[in-house]
């Protein structure tokens, strides 16, 4: 890959300090404009836009090294991160399906308990629904973990609860259909069978795929299948973000706005009509790469404790020497 070959060898202690230097300054330009309007590090400069699932598989990797380089992360920040970043995933995967919270509103709900004027009782349900399921996710996602119909349908009871407890967490028993998609969800009567199919692919391809093209093709296939009356979306993506988490990978974050969902959308449309699912592998790779992205920004020091960060300071040599 282009960005290994262009790698040099391992800094000894003079040179590793002196990129963490260029870096400090990198950093202290960057804001210096408005101290008070913080700018992100702009990592699009080390791993630009790519049209290829290959080529952003092969960024996804080197960004997984250049932050697993700064493990172990200092605890308090990694908590505080997760936090806010669980938050932010919770608001956007419920603003996909018609929730109107805003993120001030959602972390108010969740943090506080409290009710915002105006807003619908349900809406304020399923935000907190998410966030213990996304709960419960995390508490399953050690490395030997396998994807099962139990655990499945338990994640799909907790987006339910309080709003359909007659459906949360069972296989729907009529028929659907989606609103405003050609796709026609199988036949109720099929989805034992095809459920059942559904995990013996998991088994297959966990052993074959690449783990983000595993956590996508499980959330597009649930999709696909359509096997809930409702929660179906949330469900998926809390499933490919387990996988994803399982794997050390960051969550990816699908956003709520018109532009981002509807983009999403139409590529799940594509997967399911035309078969071709290259288009949604790149809407969720290109969120897994903002989402290193987005915690590389966060923990990034260039005074960080000694021997930590490596790998990124030596990725990041060739643009901070230009």
């Amino acid at each position: 890959m282009l960005l290994q070959r262009e790698k040099t060898n391992p800094l000894d202690p003079e040179q590793f300090q002196e990129i963490r230097d260029l870096f400090k300054i990198y950093l202290i330009e960057l804001n210096s404009e408005n101290p008070m309007e913080f700018k992100a590090l702009d990592l699009s400069m080390v791993y630009p836009e790519k049209e290829t699932v290959t080529e952003l598989l092969e960024q996804i990797d080197d960004l997984k090294k250049c932050l697993d380089s700064f493990r172990p992360l200092n605890p308090a920040q990694l908590k505080n991160l997760e936090h806010a970043f669980d938050i932010q995933y919770t608001h956007e995967s419920t603003k996909i399906e018609g929730n109107s919270l805003t993120l001030s509103e959602t972390a108010l709900v969740i943090e506080k308990g409290i009710t915002v004027k105006g807003k619908p009782l349900k809406d304020h349900i399923e935000v907190k629904n998410h966030q213990e399921a996304l709960k419960y996710v995390k508490s399953l996602s050690i490395l030997e973990y396998d994807l099962n119909e139990h655990d499945l349908l338990r994640i799909h009871d907790f987006i339910l609860q309080g709003i359909d407890y007659q459906n949360a967490g069972r296989y729907r028993h009529e028929r659907v259909f989606v609103a405003g998609s050609r796709h026609i969800p199988p036949n109720p009567l099929k989805l034992d069978t095809l459920m059942a199919l559904y995990f013996e692919e998991y088994q297959k391809d966990k052993q074959e795929l690449h783990p983000v093209l595993l956590a996508t093709k499980m959330h597009e296939k649930l999709v696909r299948i359509h096997p809930f009356i409702d929660g179906n979306g949330r469900t998926a993506r809390l499933i490919m973000n387990l996988i994803l988490i399982q794997n050390g990978y960051m969550i990816a974050n699908i956003l709520g706005e018109a532009k981002k969902r509807d983009a999403y959308c139409d590529a799940l449309e594509k997967s399911h009509i035309d078969q071709d699912s290259t288009d949604f592998q790149k809407i969720i790779l290109n969120e897994v790469k903002q989402a290193f992205f987005n915690y590389l920004d966060m923990v990034a020091d260039p005074d960080v404790e000694e021997g930590k960060g490596a790998y990124f300071f030596e990725t990041i040599k060739p643009f901070l020497t230009a």
